[in-house]
């Protein structure tokens, strides 16, 4: 059998090259993965202080109604929580909403503050000031909390090193293809946030839909700021700049409205990746006394950043490097490069192809995704539905539409003079 390494084509090499580092990078991630399994879930005493619910709000009549009713059917005891919503300047029926919401439900203590359309960091910091208590719980406003997510959340801040907690995120009830596609990306990431929390006893990526933290921290930080796009990626990597941990709650479970457009979708993910590397700029101090976890978070947003511009001129360059002739042959080829059969077909043609190192790179970084976003899909449990299974079978595209993003977003709001979340 033939073994091959590098050929004599320079770009191919070059795709080698990448190809190795991205299989390292998500080696990696499976290693974390699976030591995450010799943590035991820690039993942790009945922790259940007086909280602080601030949900900053604009133009959510949509979901606002639905997020109340979640806090309203928590199994935390209600006389130990006050809501503070917080209007940004809406412009729909939100306020009615959540002023009717206020009437219907006595026994729950809300109140709604209004701000003058400053952003959402603004929004929450408004929050704080309001708050009575000394644990905040900010939740987005197209969110449902589990009964237990307030619970669950509160318990980790019993440790005096931890500053905030965050949930387990999973897409809420997806109709469209390209919901469902969003549905294995959120539990795949959670299944990566969950390991390095274990692993590392910190969460390097902060999800913060619905977070919880300690008031006194978040005031001597002095709150959340309107430096980037992300608030919450922001405010999460200067806790660990103060020497804080962040625990993800993998019980803690929340679910989320998907983006029901590609383009809502791009408009959203845009936003996360540049607010992402606008907060890895403002606290790079962190590389000054580094960690696993705190490198890795550094390597992996500018490995992708690079990678998404390399992506498309090799993806395509290597699709005619092997292009076969004729109709039929070309769309049996497409069908393999796109799809979860492509790693496959790559093993089963070893007797004929031999080994070479893209062979090797392209059919480990294959399986492993594969095998990750199973572990996800099961664990989270999305619904096992045609559109899930064409979502898992034709997830490369779907990361190629990402990677189109996080370009996109790089240069949409590299020149642009929005730097922080408004809507």
């Amino acid at each position: 059998m033939e073994v091959t390494f590098f050929s004599d084509d320079i770009i191919m090499n070059i795709g080698i090259v990448i190809f190795m580092v991205l299989f390292a990078f998500l080696l990696f991630l499976f290693i974390t993965f699976l030591i995450s399994f010799l943590f035991r879930k820690k039993k942790q005493a009945p922790f259940a202080p007086m909280v602080s619910v601030i949900v900053p709000m604009y133009n959510e009549e949509k979901n606002i109604g639905h997020c109340l009713t979640s806090i309203a059917s928590t199994a935390y005891q209600l006389a130990k929580i006050e809501v503070i919503v917080v209007d940004d300047a809406s412009t729909d029926g939100s306020v009615k909403i959540v002023e009717r919401f206020m009437r219907e439900h006595k026994r729950i203590n809300i109140s709604i503050i209004k701000g003058t359309h400053q952003g959402k960091s603004e929004a929450l910091n408004l929050g704080m000031k309001r708050a009575s208590h000394d644990y905040l719980l900010t939740v987005d406003a197209d969110v449902i909390l589990g009964k237990h997510a307030i619970r669950d959340l509160i318990r980790p801040l019993q440790d005096q090193e931890v500053a905030a907690t965050n949930s387990i995120a999973v897409i809420h009830q997806p109709r469209r293809l390209i919901e469902y596609f969003q549905a294995i990306e959120f539990s795949l990431n959670n299944v990566i946030r969950v390991s390095f929390s274990k692993v590392f006893k910190n969460s390097i990526w902060f999800f913060g839909a619905v977070a919880c933290f300690r008031k006194k921290i978040l005031e001597d930080v002095g709150g959340f700021k309107k430096k980037t796009l992300t608030e919450d990626m922001d405010i999460s990597l200067e806790l660990f700049l103060n020497g804080y941990r962040i625990v993800t709650v993998e019980s803690a479970v929340i679910s989320t409205v998907p983006m029901p457009t590609l383009g809502e979708l791009f408009t959203q993910r845009m936003r996360w990746y540049y607010g992402a590397l606008q907060s890895l700029s403002r606290h790079r101090k962190l590389l000054k006394k580094p960690s696993p976890p705190i490198l890795f978070l550094f390597f992996n947003q500018y490995w992708w950043t690079f990678y998404s511009f390399v992506f498309f001129p090799l993806t395509i360059y290597q699709v005619f490097y092997w292009l076969p002739v004729g109709y039929a042959a070309i769309g049996a080829y497409l069908f393999r490069w796109f799809s979860i059969i492509g790693p496959f077909y790559v093993l089963y043609k070893i007797p004929e192809w031999g080994i070479s190192a893209t062979n090797i790179f392209a059919v480990c970084s294959g399986v492993i995704t594969l095998i990750l976003s199973i572990v996800a899909i099961l664990e989270y449990k999305v619904r096992l539905r045609p559109k899930t299974i064409i979502a898992l079978f034709f997830y490369f595209p779907y990361c190629i539409i990402i990677n189109v993003i996080l370009l996109s977003g790089i240069v949409r709001y590299r020149f642009s003079k929005k730097k922080y979340f408004m809507k």
